[in-house]
């Protein structure tokens, strides 16, 4: 493993917030794994489609039932009929306390993309504002990516690539290198507001930087159980710096290179709660990304470790991995990988998003090469895997999930194909025993997205 310094300076400052008003297990002390209530609400979320079936740009439903009634094959969930819409101009990006008595939420570009918003649950379709708005969009733009980063903290993450910098004059240009403005931000997610904020210019290794290699996009920040470090999946783009074009003002466009080697994978470190110290660290088990698309890919383990899922391998290329942080050294673990294709005995594997549900154990939702969507149970200790059997896994598509809850040991997980009608699924975390519950009532074009 190596630590990539960056090489630009980094430019920090406290933030203001802005408000407007405003319509565990027993043995894993990590609080997003709470003990088991029946009477905590579960919140059912659906995407609404826009242009195409699937798209799920059109918006979010939401709609809570109590864990008990989650459980209840005989009970039926409509969340398009009868939910409230998110406020969010496509799909909200959700997150949840632990407990389930809040929801989070950033609103997805439009007028008011950037404006974070926080519900309290109260059942059925009642979701009641709790505290200001408070607007991001100047840190993050109006499309962050964003998570709870731990209990009661959110972290809101940008980084927008540069235009490629070069030297010399046409037709002799030559590449330099290419950039990232980089933005963080800290949501104090009790009291509504911004905490901290950082904003500097990312850079790879010189050897990657000079082979056209940088970061296109951040995403999934974890805090470590320490409390002194944010953890943040990057996935990495590459140009070839040997082949441009011109553009009409006669200036070199250097071309996407898609036949090199993907990078190896990679996690942005900044120290918390200062967001201070920009570091890189790069494992050599896999080249894949690290960002994940709209949900958590990454977990604090109850052993102290921080536990990453990789996806966008490639094909031929080994399928996803989940790698390990260590807690000691907060990077990379040499001496530890998880391979999900040898665990499952399958080919070029690609992990859609997983929970971390305490004692090595998780719950993975990944597809094949040819499309799916299927469910397996992950020991990371000892290295192996178990896939359920769930109706239409070949036609199921999770590419919009983003949300997988615990209650104690009850695992809940929305499978539904995309406009048609399906089942919350909830997984024994310990014995790994499957029961059917709760249905989901669809319509056309819609797909369900996340229990919370």
């Amino acid at each position: 493993m190596k630590n990539t310094l960056l090489k630009m300076a980094t430019l920090a400052a406290i933030a203001t917030s802005f408000s407007f008003s405003s319509c565990s297990s027993d043995d894993s002390p990590n609080p997003d794994q709470p003990g088991a209530n029946e009477d905590r609400w579960i919140t059912v979320s659906g995407a609404l489609m826009q242009d195409e079936a699937g798209d799920g740009n059109g918006g979010t439903m939401i709609y809570s039932i109590t864990a008990e009634q989650a459980k209840d094959a005989n009970t039926s969930v409509n969340v398009f009929t009868q939910g409230t819409h998110v406020k969010s101009q496509r799909t909200a990006r959700l997150q949840a306390s632990a407990d389930g008595n809040f929801l989070y939420n950033i609103q997805y570009v439009g007028d008011d993309g950037g404006i974070f918003n926080k519900y309290r649950v109260q059942g059925g379709n009642s979701f009641t504002p709790d505290g200001p708005e408070v607007e991001t969009a100047a840190y993050v733009s109006t499309s962050p990516r964003w998570l709870k980063a731990a209990e009661g903290i959110g972290v809101a993450v940008r980084a927008a690539a540069n235009n490629a910098e070069y030297e010399g004059t046409s037709p002799n240009f030559v590449f330099k290198r290419r950039t990232a403005k980089t933005d963080a931000i800290v949501l104090d997610l009790n009291d509504p507001k911004i905490t901290n904020t950082t904003s500097f210019e990312l850079a790879l290794s010189d050897e990657e930087v000079a082979a056209g290699y940088y970061v296109s996009r951040i995403d999934v920040p974890v805090i470590n159980r320490a409390g002194n470090k944010v953890f943040i999946g990057a996935a990495i783009s590459k140009v070839d710096p040997t082949s441009f074009t011109l553009t009409d003002a006669g200036l070199p466009s250097f071309a996407t290179d898609n036949t090199s080697p993907k990078s190896w994978a990679k996690t942005l470190v900044l120290d918390y709660p200062s967001l201070e110290n920009p570091v890189v660290i790069t494992s050599d088990k896999t080249r894949g990304d690290t960002n994940g698309y709209r949900s958590t890919m990454q977990y604090v383990g109850d052993d102290g470790h921080v536990y990453q899922a990789t996806s966008g391998e490639g094909a031929g290329n080994g399928g996803s991995k989940i790698l390990r942080i260590n807690s000691s050294t907060n990077d990379y673990d040499a001496s530890y990988v998880f391979s999900l294709d040898q665990a499952l005995g399958l080919t070029d594997t690609y992990i859609e998003t997983w929970k971390y549900v305490g004692n090595g154990i998780g719950f993975v939702i990944y597809r094949l090469a040819d499309g799916g969507g299927y469910i397996a149970r992950v020991d990371l200790n000892a290295n192996t895997a178990t896939k359920y059997n769930i109706p239409n896994e070949t036609t199921l598509n999770f590419r919009q999930i983003q949300n997988i809850t615990q209650n104690g040991d009850d695992v809940f997980i929305a499978v539904a194909p995309i406009g048609q009608d399906g089942n919350i699924y909830v997984f024994n975390r310990a014995s790994g025993e499957m029961t059917v519950g709760a249905k989901l009532v669809n319509q056309t074009g819609n797909q369900y997205i996340g229990v919370y």
